[in-house]
């Protein structure tokens, strides 16, 4: 199979492709519940964790074979990232998210991105935003 040549994208690609079928997408945005251009928003980037994993266990991913061989196996070890920490959203609130936390958002920014989309919902239904988890808390009362 031909080497893939300057295109990132491409082995995120082919996990993606096998991975789709199993997402649990939602018929409505979960922060203002328009049912129409949905997309589904990974906390966790697919194509930075695929990297860092291909990386710490020494795979080649660069061809379509590379990744086509141990595709499933990320699948397996990624079942949270790939289809429990995420949310269907609108184009517009994704987008919205991506400008906060850019186009690939750091691993450790999961809860910040997760409670952005919750006070992002709390607004929209004109409620008070929920209060910072337990996590963020205990964080910073470490330093009081």
């Amino acid at each position: 199979m031909a080497k893939n040549t300057g295109n990132n994208r491409i082995p995120v690609k082919w996990v993606r492709d096998r991975a789709k079928a199993a997402y649990n997408k939602q018929d409505c945005c979960y922060v203002c519940g328009t049912a129409t251009d949905l997309e589904l928003h990974h906390f966790n980037s697919i194509t930075l964790l695929l990297d860092a994993w291909a990386t710490a266990k020494k795979y080649d991913i660069s061809t379509d074979q590379g990744i086509l061989e141990v595709r499933d196996e990320f699948i397996a070890e990624h079942d949270d990232e790939l289809y429990k920490q995420v949310r269907t959203l609108c184009n517009k609130h994704h987008v919205a998210l991506h400008q906060v936390f850019g186009k690939a958002p750091a691993k450790n920014s999961t809860p910040r991105q997760e409670r952005w989309v919750d006070i992002q919902k709390a607004k929209f239904e004109g409620k008070e935003p929920p209060a910072k988890t337990a996590i963020i808390g205990s964080f910073f009362s470490a330093f009081t």
